[in-house]
């Protein structure tokens, strides 16, 4: 009687273990950043993230089904850093196609997001799931959202 019982609260103990612990494996990314500033930025825009973009994309990228567009291993926001800053601030309406799937929700935008935090956030969504775009500077979300006005 008493070897089954270890052997049901081993088994428990393996199960917990592997839940609690699961999830820690999969937001590897934040890790394997060494530039000081590039890791600075990303824990920050985690954090922002989290309060921001989870909710709809999910703390893992991976979005929601048919409705909302993963930002993991995205095609559409992979192909264009200055497109993704601008849709954090600006938000979006009207029909995307992300890794051949279209989406028609609109996404809200973020005006009270400031230059840093959205610096902070693409950083941050750069850098997990398997990307290593490095540091996405200021300049770079100045530049995205204040393009530069032609000679008049």
């Amino acid at each position: 009687m008493e070897s089954k019982t270890i052997s049901v609260f081993l088994m428990t103990i393996g199960m917990l273990s592997s839940l609690c612990c699961g999830s820690e494996k999969k937001d590897i990314g934040l890790q394997g950043i060494d530039d000081l500033k590039t890791k600075q930025y990303a824990v920050e825009g985690q954090n922002l993230y989290l309060q921001y973009c989870s909710n709809c994309h999910q703390k893992d990228g991976s979005g929601l089904k048919q409705l909302i567009p993963p930002l993991a291993g995205a095609d559409y926001m992979l192909s264009d850093v200055k497109n993704t800053v601008y849709l954090i601030k600006n938000g979006i309406k009207g029909e995307i196609v992300v890794n051949g799937t279209a989406y028609n929700q609109p996404m809200p935008s973020n005006p009270d997001l400031t230059n840093l935090e959205i610096a902070q956030i693409t950083t941050y969504i750069y850098n997990v799931w398997g990307n290593h775009k490095g540091l996405i500077d200021l300049e770079t979300v100045d530049a995205s959202l204040n393009p530069p006005k032609p000679n008049q």
